[in-house]
């Protein structure tokens, strides 16, 4: 798992390589791409999360776990992140299984990764990127697995409660995380009753380049995740 391990996608692109990097390799490519605007757009009807009432046991570490569990079904879901810190940044992320991802900030930097290929619009001119991010990316619906939360204490229930408009239990954690504690958080999860999947996570860090971040997830959102094409 990576330092920041709330958000590791983010981070490997706008703090790893920080985006004057970013900016640099879009701008030194050579291969401009067009935009497929029929494929960005498509469906994914088929994607229905898991049914089935979730609910809190004794013990709540394993109950985050069931929920890791259940969010590795889902071939796509959306996730709306806004961060405060050295480099505060509003973005919207999506995901489809196995390996694509699209990331859009509010910057109007776009950059969307297909296994191995990185492609980044800036200035509404799509590029493939000289060097490939995918080793750095880990999958986002992993964060809560048994892994990633060896370095989780202090983990409880702390009740009940109304998130956008859902029922959820809600979860507290410490999180050291590797690295000699850089990224360091304590952290709130809401879970949904009905599904048992992960509705809004919240960090306040202790160390690190960032504050606080908030995500808030959408598993029903079509997701569909094309290259751009000539």
């Amino acid at each position: 798992m990576k330092k920041e391990l709330i958000l590791p996608f983010v981070l490997i692109l706008f703090v790893t390589l920080g985006c004057s990097q970013l900016n640099e390799l879009a701008n030194t490519s050579s291969e401009p791409a067009n935009v497929n605007t029929s494929n960005t757009t498509a469906t994914n009807s088929s994607d229905v999360p898991p049914s089935g009432n979730f609910a809190p046991s004794a013990d709540a570490k394993a109950d985050i776990e069931k929920m890791a569990d259940r969010f590795l079904t889902l071939k796509s879901f959306r996730a709306k992140m806004d961060s405060e810190g050295e480099m505060p940044m509003n973005a919207v992320l999506e995901f489809v299984a196995p390996d694509r991802y699209r990331l859009q900030t509010g910057t109007g930097m776009e950059t969307i990764i297909i296994g191995k290929t990185t492609y980044m619009n800036i200035g509404g001119t799509w590029r493939k990127m000289p060097v490939s991010l995918d080793s750095s990316i880990t999958d986002m619906r992993a964060t809560f697995d048994k892994e990633g939360m060896k370095w989780f204490s202090d983990v409880r229930y702390v009740g009940s409660e109304t998130v956008d408009g859902r029922s959820a239990y809600v979860y507290a954690y410490h999180n050291k995380g590797p690295g000699a504690g850089e990224g360091e958080n304590d952290s709130k999860i809401w879970i949904g009753t009905d599904d048992g999947l992960p509705i809004k996570v919240e960090a306040t860090y202790r160390s690190g380049s960032l504050d606080k971040m908030t995500i808030s997830y959408d598993h029903k959102a079509p997701v569909s995740i094309e290259p751009p094409v000539k």
